[in-house]
């Protein structure tokens, strides 16, 4: 049969129940309770350890720290003043528009508002505190260079602002009074005419045309040529290695460039011309002057050396006398035009062993001697 419930307290039950019940020996719940509870306050009451929170395990090391409110100390009556009077000097600005708008509006909506206003209007204005640009700062200390270095840099690259600055203080340079000896300023005399390089030229020019038709001499072109030199360019060349190319219009006739190098003895050059086979330096560049006169080229010389032989050229070589010293230039037989190679007549002597001719021109011998 299922149990019956007993709605009497246990210790009711405990009385009630049969000694027969009870087995000889075994303590009552009294004597069990109060052995339980005295172990209970030795070891301490047992929790259940609580569960970390995710918020606890991802908590920001130091804590958000809130800025600091600003403290700003009551303003005196005269600093008061001055901020209001500050407009006769510095002027009113936006904000200050925005605001005295403002004010004009609320007063006119005042039950009580004063008589003049009535016959006051608002009239926009612009500002009069204009704010003056920011220079910019100068950092006119040690560049920084990424390598480390100055000279793995190359060249840097200066801006136009730059320049005009170095231009204006050498300007200023020149422009201080000479002084004495004694330290004493010398009153400034008059400049001359400090013109411009093109109307230089255009002058040179004029005095040229003017003299060509009554001297037509070699030394008036060859100041010419030293005046304004005509824009030359070495690079490789399709007759042999190098070649000198023209870089703008030549007209015939006219001096192309010099040929420069040192003026050695025949037996200096034939000195040379040995030592020069055993270094294995191949191209000869000795240019006869005279019976006596040799100008080396090799090592000490201008873009000229890299003029190139042709059997149809378009210059030639002439020596003129400047000074009482030979010199070798060389003219321009045609017209020459842009990108085109200089070449002329090397004129070697007959030889028996021949040197082959790369040229490539129509007319061509074949050899160079």
């Amino acid at each position: 049969p299922p149990p019956v419930e007993s709605k009497l307290p246990f210790k009711e039950l405990e009385n009630q129940w049969p000694s027969e019940a009870i087995p000889p020996g075994s303590r009552g719940r009294d004597e069990v309770t109060e052995e339980f509870m005295d172990l209970a306050k030795v070891r301490g009451p047992w929790r259940r350890p609580p569960k970390k929170r995710h918020e606890d395990l991802v908590a920001p090391i130091s804590p958000e720290l809130s800025p600091p409110q600003p403290l700003f100390r009551p303003r005196s009556e005269f600093e008061e003043m001055t901020i209001l009077y500050d407009i006769w000097n510095g002027g009113i600005d936006e904000e200050d528009i925005r605001f005295l708008c403002v004010t004009y509006e609320r007063l006119l909506q005042q039950d009580n508002g004063m008589d003049w206003l009535n016959d006051t209007l608002w009239v926009y204005h612009p500002s009069t505190s204009l704010s003056s640009a920011k220079k910019k700062k100068r950092d006119d200390g040690i560049r920084e260079h990424v390598t480390g270095c100055a000279r793995s840099e190359g060249f840097y690259t200066i801006d136009k602002k730059d320049k005009l600055r170095y231009l204006n203080s050498s300007r200023a340079s020149t422009d201080e009074p000479p002084t004495d000896t004694q330290g004493m300023s010398i009153p400034a005399q008059p400049h001359a005419s400090t013109r411009a390089g093109s109307e230089r030229r255009s002058e040179q020019r004029r005095l040229l045309s003017s003299f060509t038709g009554s001297c037509d001499s070699d030394l008036l072109k060859f100041n010419q040529l030293k005046f304004r030199k005509k824009k030359l360019k070495f690079c490789k060349s399709h007759i042999h290695d190098w070649g000198l190319f023209a870089m703008e219009p030549i007209a015939a006739d006219e001096m192309v460039i010099e040929y420069v190098g040192q003026n050695i003895r025949q037996v200096i050059a034939d000195m040379r011309e040995k030592r020069y086979e055993d270094e294995g330096i191949g191209s000869s560049y000795m240019f006869r002057v005279d019976h006596d006169t040799i100008i080396d080229a090799t090592k000490c010389g201008n873009f000229a050396r890299f003029i190139n032989h042709s059997c149809n050229p378009n210059c030639y070589a002439k020596v003129i006398t400047v000074e009482s010293q030979k010199k070798i230039v060389i003219y321009s037989k045609q017209h020459i035009n842009v990108n085109e190679e200089i070449t002329y007549d090397y004129k070697f002597p007959i030889e028996d062993v021949k040197i082959p001719c790369l040229c490539g021109s129509e007319n061509c011998r074949g050899t160079l001697n």
